[in-house]
This record gives C-alpha cells, structure tokens and sequence, in this order.
C-alpha cells in the first residue's frame, strides 16, 4: 500500500473521531450526556496556556487537562517523528486535503493550476511567498506575547476565570456562526475556504499558529527528510508538495514547513530521497505506525498518571453550559436539587 492511501485511512480515521466527538459534545450540552475530554483539542490556546501556566507556577490545568496532553504529546511527536501531526493527524488539514481532492476533480482547476506554476516559477514569487508564510509566525507571537504578560502568580486565578468553559464558549461560538449570528466571521471563513480550493493548504501554509508553534519544533527533530543530490535527476517529480515547497531544491527539508506527508519520497524513482531517524534510513510505511504510536502511547501514559479527565463536578458543568446561555433542562434540574 502506497503511503498516500496510509495517510488518507488515517486522516479519514482521525476526522471520523472527531465527527464522533462534535456530536458526543453537543450532546453533553444539550442532554447532559458525559463530555469528551478529548474535544479538548479543540482548544489548543488553553492547552499552550495550561503548558505555559505549568512550567511557570507549577499548576496543572484542573478543567482541561487533556488540552495540555494532546498538546504536549503533538509537540515531543514533533521532536520525535517531524511534523507528521499536520499531515496525518490534524482534522483542519485533512479538511482541506477533502477540498483539494474534489477541486482536482473539477477541469477549470486544472487551468488554474497551470497558472499557478507559472507564477511559482516567477523569479520575485519567493518575495511574496514567504512574507505571507511568516504571517502565522506573526499570530504564533501575538498568542504567546498575551500569555507571557500574565504574572506567573496569577495564571493559576485567571485560568479558573477565562479557561474553565473554554470548550463551551468555542462550542457557542459555532453554533452563533451557524445561526448566521456572526456575518463578519462567516465571510472570513468563506474567503478561507474559497482561497484554500485555489490554493491547497491555504490555512496551512500562511496562517496556522498551531502549524507554526509546531514548526519550531521540527527544526530539532530527529527524523529528517534528506534528498542525495548524486541520486537526484532533476526530473522534479517531487515538487507536488501538499504544502507548496519544491523538495529538489533542498537537501534537507526539515524547516518550518515540510509537513512529512512524504508524498516527495514516493514521487521519486531514483530514490534520491531518504527518510531518516537518527542518521538510518527508514521505510516510509513505518511511518505512521512510529507517528501515530508515538503520539496515542503519551497520551495513554498521561492517561495512566490520572491528567485527562476534566475535575469539574456535574453541576459546576451545569452552571457553566446555563452560563453560557444554553437554557437546557438537565442543568436546570441539576441545579435545583
């Protein structure tokens, strides 16, 4: 099996679970069903916030908990295995990979995409490229510049004030641009979709934090992308990148970027590209199994040590969804008694 058709099952199989964990939410806050503790990825400032708010003052995050693991588990993946979580794991990026699949689909595209080489081979298009990728760097720093202005004595007062219905003020916030309640934010997200069917990746490559903050991290990890140059025919089989980045003008890809889809690698035919842990060569078809076990077995160890689950009460979950004005009757009849 091609890694490409490994990464779409796992993708897919990530993206069901996430299908599974937004309807098993919403009927936590409109039955009173038990919450899923890992929709909390959905709430990755909180979960930097909580690793920041640890390693400042020494609290763990009592209210989302699971934030903080899946973001320290997609982080120390990152130093282990690259950036795989983008391209594997992320429910955002398999979302656009859905678009681009049916986009490819459609003949206009294809006029489109003939126009989009010819401007990637403009010689000032590297002027323009870059500047816009760094504008995630930008958002990345605004994040982190807010967090660090909280005094590490405080953290701990203004989590239990601003983070303990983090998911349910995320989760309300959906619902009113559903609703149509916030045009601003519908036209925004409009214009992303609309940008990410004509350029793939579109959120990815110029505006995640979550992708940058990650990105850092690739630049130490110990799996490398490595091309051999002796091997290398320059056929440029190997430059269409998911994330837009041309492999044959590279000899290591292990930048900010390149989010180890290896799609380059199993482009090549001269097997110029290597994949690479700790300096020996490595089957691409492992990958996912490294990534993913990697991944899943911190979480489970976290599991193990008891740092998952929420500590919020029944009826401390019933103030915070009737806060947030979801006037539902099991938080009413649970208040009440």
């Amino acid at each position: 099996m091609s890694i490409k058709k490994i990464r779409w099952f796992v993708q897919s199989a990530f993206f069901l679970l996430v299908v599974y964990g937004i309807f098993s939410y919403a009927h936590f806050i409109y039955a009173g069903a038990p919450r899923p503790d890992f929709m909390d990825a959905f709430c990755p400032i909180s979960g930097v916030y909580d690793i920041l708010m640890k390693v400042r003052s020494g609290v763990i995050d009592p209210f989302h908990p699971a934030a903080m693991v899946i973001m320290l588990s997609a982080v120390a993946t990152t130093l282990l295995f690259g950036k795989g979580f983008c391209s594997f794991i992320c429910p955002v990026g398999t979302l656009q990979d859905y678009v681009t699949f049916v986009r490819n689909k459609i003949p206009l595209f294809k006029s489109i995409d003939k126009m989009g080489e010819k401007i990637k081979n403009w010689r000032f298009y590297s002027f323009i490229d870059y500047p816009l990728r760094g504008l995630k760097f930008v958002l990345l720093g605004w994040i982190l510049y807010i967090i660090l202005q909280i005094p590490a004595q405080m953290m701990a007062m203004m989590n239990q004030n601003i983070n303990a219905a983090a998911d349910i003020e995320l989760f309300k916030f959906w619902v009113e641009v559903f609703k149509g309640n916030k045009p601003t934010v519908t036209i925004v997200l409009f214009a992303i979709v609309v940008l990410s069917v004509i350029v793939p990746r579109f959120w990815c490559k110029y505006l995640c934090p979550l992708g940058a903050f990650y990105g850092i991290f690739n630049l130490f990890s110990f799996t490398r992308l490595r091309r051999i140059p002796e091997k290398c025919n320059d056929c440029k089989l190997c430059s269409n990148c998911i994330i837009g980045l041309k492999p044959y003008r590279s000899i290591e890809f292990n930048n900010t970027e390149c989010t180890m889809c290896l799609d380059c690698k199993q482009e090549c035919k001269k097997e110029s590209i290597r994949l690479q842990i700790l300096g020996r060569d490595v089957p691409c078809v492992l990958y996912p199994f490294f990534l993913i076990g990697a991944f899943m077995g911190i979480i489970f160890a976290f599991m193990h040590f008891g740092i998952w689950h929420s500590r919020l009460t029944a009826r401390q979950e019933a103030y915070l969804v009737l806060k947030q004005g979801f006037n539902v009757e099991w938080a009413k009849k649970l208040l009440i008694r």
